[in-house]
């Protein structure tokens, strides 16, 4: 004879089972359930797009020293240590002055202007005060970059690069693949390399200090380029 105890177990037996196949569908009990998230479109693409970035930024920072160190040739050059420090990518050292017998070109303040004037126009034209702004850090970079690269041109050096067109308005960026002139040829392995090298000298070169003055034909600088460094 069946105890109450055990019609409530038949009962409850029935019942899971009756959940597992209702209606055609299948039910799996909560604790048997292993659910793997998988990484949403968005952060993938968030990925990408950091991964991209850093990478982009790795290479301006390359240009920029190969740059310094080709204007160190010709000029003195004082150079100073990134504003703001930044554990996701490199950044590229602030060149402050050029200097020669003849000539100061205060780089920095050159650069500065040029950003104020496109954040003018840029709020002119309608676009959000916060998109100005953060449009105003990439242009700093570009805006040196274009900078020292038309001064390079100046003294005879010429350039395999890549523009890409700015994008609602954004500022157009011309990326160097090749350097060639007074002597030598670099191409974009070459500007990799040579500029990691340069780049880490510099910094540490600078270290603590608030600025660094690089005298003109530095030694250590031209043998990165035209030695074997």
């Amino acid at each position: 004879m069946a105890t109450t105890t055990d019609f409530q177990i038949e009962s409850m037996t029935s019942c899971a089972h009756h959940l597992v196949n209702c209606d055609g569908y299948s039910y799996s009990a909560p604790m048997n359930v292993v659910i793997y998230d998988k990484p949403k479109k968005t952060e993938k693409r968030k990925r990408a797009s950091e991964d991209a970035f850093k990478k982009m930024r790795s290479y301006q920072v390359y240009q920029e020293a190969v740059f310094i160190a080709l204007l160190s040739t010709f000029f003195e050059i004082v150079v100073r240590a990134p504003v703001k420090k930044s554990i996701v990518s490199l950044q590229l050292l602030r060149v402050e002055v050029i200097r020669s017998l003849r000539d100061v070109i205060n780089v920095n303040d050159f650069v500065i202007s040029r950003c104020k004037e496109k954040y003018k126009l840029d709020i002119k034209d309608g676009l959000l005060e916060k998109t100005a702004k953060r449009r105003t850090d990439t242009n700093r970079v570009s805006e040196l970059l274009h900078f020292l690269q038309d001064v390079l041109r100046e003294l005879g050096f010429g350039f395999v690069s890549k523009v890409t067109d700015g994008k609602n308005g954004a500022q157009v960026v011309e990326t160097v693949y090749g350097i060639f002139g007074n002597g030598i040829e670099l191409d974009q392995k070459d500007i990799i390399e040579k500029g990691k090298k340069i780049n880490d000298f510099l910094n540490k070169r600078l270290g603590g200090m608030a600025n660094l003055v690089l005298e003109k034909e530095n030694e250590q600088l031209r043998n990165f380029i035209w030695g074997n460094n």
